[in-house]
């Protein structure tokens, strides 16, 4: 019997502006990491927990009927994991000379660059991604992803909301272990940082299945766009931080921003195009942050060529899809 086609769904302006919100204020994190100085935006690692919980919503709202119309969850692992890997082989690719330069010799560059490329993690360097730090989470997000498809989906509301809970207690708990939320990166916290995606991932399902098309938080999209990059610098003045911030950021600060951003309605093409330079923007900037220092570059010329590349890489990226779809497009007329 053919399947049904899975019902369509349209994308919201709000929340492709919050990636780049999102990314930017990683970005913020990071040059200071690098360069040193203030670190205003010192808790900008928040932004993973936005863009897992984001991811979990997003699942929800899109692949979930397409799985219940008879998708295949393997067919889908293999295109996600095709659409995320170029961008992050890109990033390796920046990061290898750095990496050549801290390897003892060429088995233990190999041992760490083959992995990482692969988006594997390594347990005997500091970090589990030496190539390229921040693709940890690309890696926890695609195993979330993974146990989305592959059971999460089935669970019903009871059984979904419990789980949710006992993940938010545990994150409750690294969160005030570790002192805040700062857990993934290094090979000895990598376990921890994963668990933590997932509490953010889940809870992006729970919101998007209690709140389909309407939002129950009546959030403005203009207080909801600019929360995270008001929010963050105030902690820090105020010296408000603790892991009680870190936890309430993600229960609270997170899900109104999702709220609000469902809310806008408008400036679709711009919001669109702006939301696909997030994702390089991500995934490019530690290993050309950390290239520029090895250079002697300092943090306006980091944040600058990251900020580039970002945008560089998205116009490129564009027009290549573009270009495969006409092409594919052609074959078929033939």
């Amino acid at each position: 019997m053919a399947h049904m086609p899975s019902p369509s769904i349209k994308r919201l302006p709000g929340l492709e502006l919050l990636r780049l919100v999102a990314a930017s204020c990683v970005l913020l994190l990071h040059v200071r990491a690098v360069f040193g100085g203030q670190r205003v935006f010192g808790l900008g690692y928040l932004g993973v927990d936005f863009f897992l919980m984001l991811s979990g919503f997003l699942m929800a709202r899109v692949q979930e009927p397409r799985l219940d119309h008879g998708a295949a969850p393997w067919s889908f692992l293999r295109r996600r994991f095709w659409r995320l890997w170029p961008m992050m082989a890109l990033g390796g690719l920046i990061g290898l000379p750095r990496l050549w330069l801290r390897s003892a010799d060429l088995p233990n560059f190999l041992l760490a660059a083959l992995p990482n490329m692969a988006l594997l993690p390594v347990w005997w360097w500091t970090f589990a991604f030496p190539l390229n730090i921040p693709a940890w989470t690309m890696t926890c997000e695609l195993a979330c992803n993974a146990a989305h498809v592959l059971g999460l989906w089935r669970l019903r509301r009871w059984w979904l909301i419990g789980l949710a809970a006992a993940l938010l207690v545990a994150d409750g708990w690294i969160s005030w272990h570790f002192h805040g939320l700062d857990v993934g990166p290094k090979s000895d916290n990598f376990f921890w940082g994963a668990l933590r995606c997932l509490a953010a991932y889940v809870l992006g399902i729970v919101l998007a299945r209690w709140w389909q098309e309407e939002p129950a938080v009546p959030v403005p999209w203009w207080v909801a766009l600019p929360l995270m990059p008001a929010l963050l610098p105030l902690v820090w003045w105020t010296k408000a931080q603790g892991w009680w911030f870190d936890i309430g950021f993600v229960v609270l600060a997170c899900p109104l921003m999702i709220a609000g951003a469902m809310r806008l309605d408008r400036f679709h093409r711009a919001a669109l195009w702006l939301g696909q330079i997030a994702f390089p923007l991500f995934a490019l900037q530690m290993p050309i942050l950390q290239g520029i220092r090895q250079l002697g570059g300092n943090y306006w010329i980091g944040l600058g060529v990251a900020a580039a590349a970002g945008v560089l890489v998205a116009v490129l990226a564009a027009h290549i899809s573009a270009w495969r779809i006409l092409r594919r497009n052609n074959v078929m007329a033939m």
